[in-house]
Parts: C-alpha cells; structure tokens; sequence
C-alpha cells in the first residue's frame, strides 16, 4: 500500500472540490435547465502543496507582525506614561507611527498608572487614543514636540467622542501646548488679554504696551466666569449660543470651551450666563486685532 498517496488523497480531493464550479445553459426551448460540472486541470500536486505551505507562511508573516506592533505601541504608551524619552524616540526612529493608537482594550491594569480621572476614562474607554493626546493629557510638551516634528496630526480624533489634542489641551489648561498645537508665531505670542472680573475691565496688550482697554460684563453669581490662562482658538464674526440661543457677534472662543469673549449689553455689573461681553466697537476692535492663539488671562 503506498502510505504516501493514501494520506494525500483527502488533500487532492479536497483540492478538486474547490475548483469544481456549476453553471447552467438551456437545452430545450421549453427553457429547461441541465446542470454541468467543469473541472479545470490542476498542476501536480506537489505545485500545490507548496502553494500551500508559502501561503501558511505568509500568514504566520502576518501573524508574527501583527504581535510585534501591538508589543511596540504598549511600549510606546507606556514610555509616554512614564516619561521614559529613550524608548519613545527609539521607537519613533524605528519606524513607528507617531499616530498610532493605544491597542483597545489596552492591557490590564495599564489605566490604573493614572491618577487623573478623565485621563483613566480616556485610556480605558475611549478607542483612538494616540500618543499624542496623552501627553497633552499629561502636560508632557517634550514630547508633544517631537510627536509633531514625526508628524503626528494633531486634529487626529478618538472614535467615539471624537476629542482630539487640541480639546485635552484646553480642558487641562495647556496654555503653552495649546499654542504649539496650533503652530503660532513668534509674532502672536506677543498678543495678550488679559480681563481684572473685579473692575470689570479687559486690556489688550501688544508686547509690555496696553494697545487699548475696554469695559465688561463677566458670568452673574450663578454662571461665573471661569479664571486662569486660556487661548483664543477660534474666531466667529457670527456667532449663535448653541446652550442658550442668544446671538454673540465677534465671538473669541477661548480653549475649545463653551465660553468666550463677544459683543454685548453691558449694564454695569457681572450679568452673562459666563461669556465675557465687550462693548460691541470694542469688540470688533478686538476681534480684528486678536489673531488664533492670542493667551488670555482671566483674574
């Protein structure tokens, strides 16, 4: 008995039973049908059992690459988490993506290296977390620099929420890598805001000179105005509010956030739902005068 050829029979049958095909031609003008089998010749069947085996291969290929990507992007994220900059740039200078993603769900135990509760939601629940945004997350403006001198996009978003680095940045008070983020020159960094909510007044500065002031109307008792550094990120001339409906011409919003500097009724007290009115020439001064990225300080 040839062993050989009796355990190779069920391969060869199963080869042909992949390669027959059926199709259907009339044979009467009544329409009926008759079913024929074709079958192509097959080349000999060590051709095939080669073909077979460089295909297993090419998929253990693929395997074996896939497994080294994931090891590598836990390394990556764990070098941003802990701020290990040798490993992170070896990385990025193997070939890394600098957008690659954090692998979801990431390994156990991985989100509870951080003590910051939205930062712990983003690692855990968030699919599409790249480098980047965490360490904008975690202020690491190092290595957001070098993230972006790889190329990394910086409007790249998470797949659910669709947060990008930008938002992390103002939702964390970034100032300086909210500006970096947006690229802004030399020239800009020399514009400032900054708003006293005590005397109800803002000051625009150009350098160490007040290039004009103006009064305002900060956030009432019940919707105060939020203190600290901000960016100007986006500028509307026609802008409406999209939580109270109120209509905000020459809007300045500040760190991606829902509140911003804008024309408006001044009464002579703090009265706005937590906006920053501006007396409406004033504010069109201002607007024409505050280029994306202007800081602007709230006290």
């Amino acid at each position: 008995m040839d062993c050989t050829h009796s355990a190779q029979s069920p391969m060869r049958l199963a080869l042909l039973g992949a390669a027959v095909f059926f199709f259907f031609e009339p044979l009467h003008a009544e329409g009926e049908l008759s079913l024929i089998a074709a079958v192509p010749e097959l080349p000999p069947l060590e051709e095939l059992a080669d073909i077979l085996a460089d295909l297993t291969r090419i998929e253990e290929d693929r395997q074996r690459e896939k497994e080294e990507d994931y090891r590598n992007r836990i390394r990556f994220f764990q070098a941003i988490a802990e701020a290990d900059k040798p490993t992170f740039c070896q990385l990025l200078n193997e070939g890394l993506d600098p957008d690659s993603e954090l692998p979801f769900p990431p390994p156990p135990g991985f989100s509870k290296k951080f003590q910051d509760e939205l930062l712990r939601y983003y690692v855990s629940k968030e699919p599409g977390l790249t480098g980047l945004m965490m360490a904008t997350a975690m202020g690491n403006h190092e290595f957001v620099k070098i993230l972006l001198m790889a190329g990394a996009q910086p409007y790249k978003t998470t797949k659910r929420h669709k947060t990008f680095a930008l938002w992390l940045a103002g939702k964390y008070q970034q100032v300086e890598i909210m500006q970096t983020l947006l690229g802004i020159s030399e020239e800009t960094s020399r514009f400032r805001i900054s708003v006293d909510l005590a005397g109800q007044h803002a000051y625009f500065w150009r350098g160490n000179e007040i290039a004009f002031d103006m009064p305002i109307s900060s956030g009432s008792d019940s919707h105060p105005t939020p203190r600290g550094r901000f960016v100007v990120t986006n500028k509307y001339t026609k802008w409406k509010s999209t939580l109270y409906h109120a209509k905000m011409p020459y809007f300045l919003r500040l760190s991606c956030g829902d509140f911003g500097l804008h024309a408006g009724y001044l009464p002579g007290y703090p009265a706005s739902h937590g906006c920053i009115r501006l007396p409406p020439d004033a504010a069109k001064r201002l607007f024409a005068s505050v280029p994306i990225g202007t800081l602007v300080e709230i006290r």
